[in-house]
């Protein structure tokens, strides 16, 4: 019998679940092109809330519509999530505005755009944007130690398996 059951379940689990995430996100974006944002204003509250990690896929102007909710560059530095109100299909100009703003952006270019949001994950991207930080860097190493530590203590306190018992030489009754 192990000494720790809950405790290794516990720690495999939360384990598979980080490698999950991490696939999935690496998936998402070499697989399908797409890239990973994280909501850093209230613009977009309640629909993306700050700290959601949006999914963004690549889009043809074509496939646009009112309503999308679209990331796009404004000036060179600041990239924004803003849902689409106005299209111009003559000049390709498109009119965008945060679900929490009263007033509409300036319009820009297609030329601007980064792509259409996919869906978002909240809170997933307060990790992110904590690891995009020295501290957050340095916890998630210190995190990384810690679990492979408690992976060696759990391992050295857990009872022999009956696999080892039966390998011993056993005495026999019969002559």
């Amino acid at each position: 019998m192990k000494k720790f059951p809950l405790l290794k379940w516990i720690f495999s689990a939360v384990l598979y679940l980080i490698v999950i995430i991490i696939g999935l996100m690496l998936a998402a974006m070499l697989v399908f092109g797409m890239r990973l944002y994280c909501v850093q204003t209230g613009s977009m509250e309640p629909t993306y809330p700050v700290g959601t990690m949006i999914v963004v896929e690549k889009v043809d102007f074509a496939q646009l519509q009112e309503g999308d909710v679209i990331t796009f560059r404004m000036g060179e530095n600041t990239i924004v999530t803003h849902r689409l109100v106005g299209i111009d299909r003559n000049t390709q100009q498109l009119t965008t505005k945060g679900d929490n703003n009263n007033v509409a952006d300036s319009p820009h270019g297609f030329d601007s755009v980064i792509g259409r949001v996919k869906y978002g994950v909240p809170f997933l991207g307060y990790a992110v944007l904590l690891l995009n930080t020295n501290f957050g860097r340095i916890m998630a190493g210190v995190f990384i130690v810690a679990m492979i530590g408690v992976n060696v203590i759990i391992r050295l306190w857990e009872e022999p398996d009956e696999e080892a018992d039966e390998q011993q030489p056993q005495e026999s009754g019969k002559a």
